[in-house]
């Protein structure tokens, strides 16, 4: 005998366990029934999503991961660290790797001090990233970095994403991520501050990613963060619903961008795609189809920001 269809998209082979099957809701990890190689299709996929799911666990304990291209934005690449050359402001990034239309971003790994990173760009005509600090990060800096593009097959996940809100005390703050690894990337801005204080470096190790701020946020900052992960070993936690780039229009240090379909309860990361100065993103603020970027100064019309809004599956 070879394989029976049933309703509902369910088919089964000689074994009676699953090997396709359709639905809205990814099959939770560690439940039984499913072979492994069952393709699992969501059916209310949305942007950023991904339409079809591989069974990477056994028929006693299943995991399904996604496959193949996302409807919206993906991560199509991301590495790091890389270490900066001493001599420039600017780091090249992403060797062959990108696309000039690509949305990119970029973050300390390591730092000896608080210079910041003002535009992070797909560079015009090179499959590669520009990264510019603040003032030349000689070699004491590792830059991370990643990649979005529409309607890809990405390389990397998400393993995490979320909102923390600071218990002060020292400038480096210990963020529990159950489940992130040594060498996974992290991307951080500020969700709430009260001051013009910036993020130095964020470092993932076991279950932890430790971000140090240019001083002790105390108890009224909050940070936004992801952590990425090459695709094919783990359900991610979360997907890029919206992704842009936002050209500034000034008269005010905040700048409120319109994102329809955007919850106060998603994650955005943000940082600058273009500027003429060494302004900072102070911080990032989702409400109801809106995305509430404040920098250091009123941003005029000479920067871009490129933002990314994360929504859990």
């Amino acid at each position: 005998m070879g394989t029976t269809n049933y309703p509902n998209g369910v088919t089964f082979d000689t074994t009676k366990y699953i090997t396709n099957i359709s639905g809205s809701t990814i099959p939770t990890a560690g439940t039984a029934g499913y072979n492994q190689g069952c393709i699992f299709y969501k059916t209310n996929a949305s942007a950023g999503q991904a339409l079809k799911w591989i069974n990477q666990g056994s028929t006693t304990s299943c995991l399904f991961v996604p496959a193949g291209e996302v409807f919206g934005y993906g991560i199509v690449a991301a590495g790091g660290p890389v270490d900066c050359v001493n001599g420039s402001a600017a780091s090249t990034l992403a060797q062959d790797l990108v696309m000039e239309t690509d949305i990119a971003f970029s973050g300390h790994a390591v730092s000896d001090d608080n210079d910041q990173i003002i535009s992070v760009i797909a560079t015009a005509g090179k499959a590669n990233i520009t990264s510019t600090a603040s003032a030349d990060p000689v070699t004491a800096h590792d830059y991370v970095w990643a990649a979005l593009r529409n309607k890809c097959i990405p390389a990397f996940d998400i393993v995490a994403a979320g909102t923390h809100t600071t218990v002060g005390g020292n400038v480096a703050e210990a963020i529990t991520v159950t489940g992130a690894l040594a060498g996974d990337i992290a991307l951080v801005n500020y969700s709430a501050t009260d001051d013009t204080d910036t993020v130095s470096d964020a470092v993932v190790t076991a279950d932890t990613l430790t971000v140090t701020a240019s001083a002790d946020p105390s108890t009224t900052h909050g940070f936004h963060y992801v952590v990425l992960r090459p695709r094919g070993t783990f359900k991610p936690s979360h997907y890029i619903a919206y992704a842009g780039v936002h050209t500034t229009v000034g008269g005010a240090a905040a700048e409120a961008i319109t994102v329809t379909g955007a919850l106060a309860t998603d994650v955005a990361i943000v940082c600058y795609n273009t500027t003429d100065d060494t302004d900072s993103i102070l911080k990032c603020v989702l409400t109801a189809d809106t995305l509430t970027v404040t920098a250091s100064a009123d941003p005029s019309t000479a920067h871009k920001f490129a933002y990314m809004i994360l929504r859990a599956y």
